[in-house]
């Protein structure tokens, strides 16, 4: 009786092959992944801004006042943290620590004792960078009839930009807030993230 044997199985060299194009496909997918969530966190942040500012212009209307979303203060407290001040003239202002929306019964775009607060946002995901120029660097406040305003009673426009935080050529997210007090996102390309 002879008996032979056929080895069928894969040698070392085309397993590590093969374990080698499993590992590239692997990190490909992570990586769509992360982009693709990225991209998600920052559709959201802008879309929840943009809600909040839409609904700030329209209780302004309703109630015929001035009604202010600002930039929450800088916090180093907790992420989940809801914000309890807004950023001030001169101090460290950002959109991507939160925001507060509240009727500014003294028109001076930081919410005081005694003035209702209509909304608060918690510090959006840390890969999220939210910044404004300089008109909408740290408010936008809408008077009674809805036009945006500034402190001294002109017009506000300015434009509040969302972007990966760090990167570098790629596509983020524009609120631009004209004259008239109407809001709109916009999609665009931002050169450098902060």
């Amino acid at each position: 009786m002879n008996f032979t044997f056929k080895a069928h199985g894969f040698s070392l060299i085309e397993t590590l092959f093969m374990l080698l194009i499993l590992a590239v496909l692997c990190s490909t997918v992570l990586s769509s992944f992360e982009s693709l969530q990225n991209r998600a966190h920052l559709q959201a942040a802008s879309e929840e801004l943009l809600s909040d500012v839409l609904s700030a212009r329209t209780e302004a209307l309703r109630l015929e006042r001035r009604v202010t979303v600002c930039s929450a203060a800088l916090d180093t407290g907790a992420q989940a943290a809801l914000p309890t001040a807004c950023a001030s003239s001169g101090s460290a202002a950002a959109w991507h620590q939160g925001w507060l929306v509240f009727e500014d019964a003294n028109s001076n775009g930081v919410w005081d004792q005694g003035e209702v607060l209509l909304q608060q946002r918690s510090r959006i995901h840390p890969k999220v960078s939210a910044t404004g120029n300089t008109t909408v660097s740290r408010y936008v406040s809408f008077g009674a009839s809805g036009r945006s305003l500034s402190l001294n009673g002109a017009f506000q426009a300015g434009t509040i930009t969302f972007c990966e935080r760090g990167a570098r050529a790629k596509d983020g997210w524009l609120l631009v807030v004209n004259a008239v007090g109407r809001s709109r996102l916009e999609k665009g390309q931002i050169a450098i993230c902060p």
